[in-house]
């Protein structure tokens, strides 16, 4: 019975440290932003926005979607990740990427909105920046608007707090099915084999 106490401490111990440390990742000083998710310019400007503010967010949301949005070879495979007709015409290569196969540049998924950044709340401090995007919604989740990174961020338009780590931006790569689409994959993966397909 002796063992039995011992190994139940151990056990006692081994479970805290992850509990610690899990405990110690939500105690971060980051706090939320107020930022705002629109479809386009004239979307914003119908908040009650400066309508020259919204056509320079969503300018700058366009110029970014070009260089973060996520890239496939076909599109086939665009269309996987975020549906049929979302992935309308090959873009031309950024300068440094690789052509697609067919030699005819690569396939993005259309921008479906924007996430304004700070455009309501310019007195935060430097720190708590959250760049404006172009925003995205995956086939499997059509309800929420996503960052180039598949980071979700709003299921509708308007008013939104934002943690400012989780709205920062990269440059797109080359994708296959497996980025956005993963989610659906494994969704449908679990759907085949619970129906015992």
């Amino acid at each position: 019975m002796n063992k039995a106490v011992k190994r139940s401490k151990k056990a006692a111990l081994v479970l805290m440290v992850p509990a610690t440390g899990f405990f110690l990742a939500s105690c971060s000083t980051e706090e939320p932003v107020p930022s705002a998710v629109y479809k386009n310019a004239e979307e914003c400007a119908a908040f009650y926005n400066p309508p020259e503010s919204c056509k320079a967010e969503f300018a700058k949301a366009e110029a970014l979607h070009q260089q973060v949005a996520p890239k496939y070879q076909t599109q086939a495979e665009c269309e996987a990740d975020f549906g049929a007709g979302n992935c309308p015409v090959p873009a031309a290569p950024a300068p440094g990427q690789q052509q697609a196969s067919s030699g005819g540049g690569f396939f993005m998924p259309m921008m479906m909105g924007f996430l304004a950044g700070q455009m309501l709340n310019k007195s935060s401090s430097a720190k708590q920046y959250v760049p404006t995007q172009p925003l995205y919604k995956s086939k499997d989740d059509l309800s929420t608007f996503r960052t180039a990174g598949n980071q979700p961020v709003a299921r509708q338009t308007g008013p939104v707090s934002v943690m400012p780590s989780r709205m920062q931006m990269a440059p797109g790569k080359m994708a296959s099915r497996g980025g956005f689409g993963a989610q659906a994959q494994r969704r449908s993966d679990q759907q085949s084999a619970s129906s015992g397909g």
